[in-house]
């Protein structure tokens, strides 16, 4: 039985996309006869917080805590406020939050979890003298459990496969930070050391996995998100039949939200008696700034249901409550590679998907590939239309979809995991 070290920051209790690639993989490497074993932290701060994860973890699973010293719960108590999902792309904020930023972005090196990196590295160090294991993958972002693999493997001679959820030097806010010249070349070393050094690269997408041989990966595979089938109710009756519901879930900045896509919505309620009469929207997780009045501007605002946060089992449900699913991508350098986690999830619900983006990107290569997922390029406000308008009358209609979509399956996902270690 081959053990496998995981380092990953997200871990149960932390909520969010971060914390079910590699929570969902575990369960599924145990019952092919793997042994993960979880590195995590033990008091991390995060913005989203899903204490039933926790039962979901295999009691098999071993999961080792350290402690970490994290600047933001400084910041957190001093503002009395949660850390932000999107405080790196905001682009207005006020003198004290640019201050913070600027802080963050120099002095904290890859991220704002870095003082973590040489406890990490003892302790680590320490476990695998008394409890080698055949194979360490460690997962970012944050990438600061990248430079505690590279550590390690250096001094175990160990296989390692570090996972890419999401770019580092290449990630769309990257080149707005205010970084210092020395701290931006600090940045693309550390990467490249990262890259030239790991046994395999692992990304969620192909034209990322592209980019990371680009940057000096020696070898790399793609492993993309997905969803897991034990987390889906497919007898639940839909409580919304005589509604139009319009979902989004997860964090919706001004980098994702399009006005041509409220235009179209506006425009389609003033035209259509039975869509303006049936229209309600469902929206789960943070929102930029003027969301809520652009809503009213589109006189949107008494159809919206907004929670600002769901565990992930509630958000399961929501969205097989919906009659459609929203994705709508920031047209930005990573937009190419940018495969939303939800996107599987809505894949998993078997519900009518409308995605927004780039044209010829991954996410419209996958789209193309099922039967209830439409894709709409930016600003194509005539296809919109016609999009909404047809998905619109599916709904009227009873109508099911049957594609096989096992390939996005976590469940699967751990076999080809599987085939990759072996070939390690």
């Amino acid at each position: 039985m081959k053990k496998i070290l995981i380092i990953t920051y997200y871990w149960p209790p932390q909520g969010g996309v971060g914390v079910q690639r590699w929570l969902k993989l575990s369960k599924y490497l145990l019952k092919n006869n793997y042994e993960p074993i979880i590195y995590t932290q033990s008091n991390g701060i995060s913005p989203l917080e899903d204490t039933g994860l926790i039962r979901t973890i295999p009691n098999r699973l071993k999961v080792l805590r350290k402690s970490i010293f994290e600047p933001q719960k400084i910041i957190s108590f001093l503002t009395k406020k949660k850390p932000s999902s999107d405080i790196l792309v905001k682009t207005k904020t006020s003198l004290f939050s640019k201050l913070l930023i600027w802080l963050r972005s120099n002095l904290f090196i890859p991220d704002s979890r870095c003082l973590w990196i040489g406890p990490s590295i003892s302790y680590l160090n320490n476990y695998l003298r008394r409890n080698p294991v055949d194979l360490i993958i460690s997962t970012g972002p944050p990438h600061s459990t990248h430079l505690i693999a590279l550590d390690i493997k250096k001094k175990h001679n160990v296989k390692w496969i570090a996972d890419f959820r999401d770019p580092w030097t290449a990630i769309e806010y990257f080149d707005k930070l205010p970084l210092l010249r020395f701290q931006k070349s600090k940045h693309k070393k550390l990467e490249k050391e990262v890259l030239v050094t790991a046994d395999l690269v692992l990304s969620v997408s192909m034209s990322w996995a592209k980019d990371l041989k680009k940057l000096g990966a020696i070898k790399t595979s793609v492993i993309m998100n997905g969803f897991d089938l034990e987390d889906y109710n497919y007898n639940l009756k839909n409580d919304r039949v005589k509604k139009f519901t319009i979902g989004y879930f997860g964090v919706y900045n001004t980098l994702r939200d399009h006005s041509f896509f409220w235009d179209i919505i506006e425009k389609i309620s003033k035209t259509k008696l039975d869509f303006d009469n049936s229209l309600n929207f469902l929206f789960a997780g943070e929102v930029h700034d003027t969301f809520f009045a652009n809503m009213k501007s589109h006189n949107l605002a008494n159809k919206l249901d907004y929670f600002t946060y769901l565990t992930h089992s509630e958000s399961i449900k929501k969205m097989q409550s919906c009659n459609l699913l929203l994705i709508t991508q920031g047209d930005t350098q990573a937009v190419q590679g940018r495969l939303p986690a939800k996107l599987f999830e809505y894949i998993g619900a078997r519900k009518p998907i409308l995605a927004i983006g780039k044209k010829n990107s991954d996410l419209e290569k996958i789209i193309s590939n099922i039967s209830y997922a439409w894709f709409v390029d930016f600003n194509n406000s005539e296809l919109l239309y016609d999009t909404i308008i047809e998905i619109f009358e599916i709904s009227k209609t009873k109508k099911t979809f049957h594609d096989d979509i096992s390939l996005y399956s976590r469940e699967e996902q751990a076999k080809q995991l599987i085939e990759i270690i072996e070939s390690l």
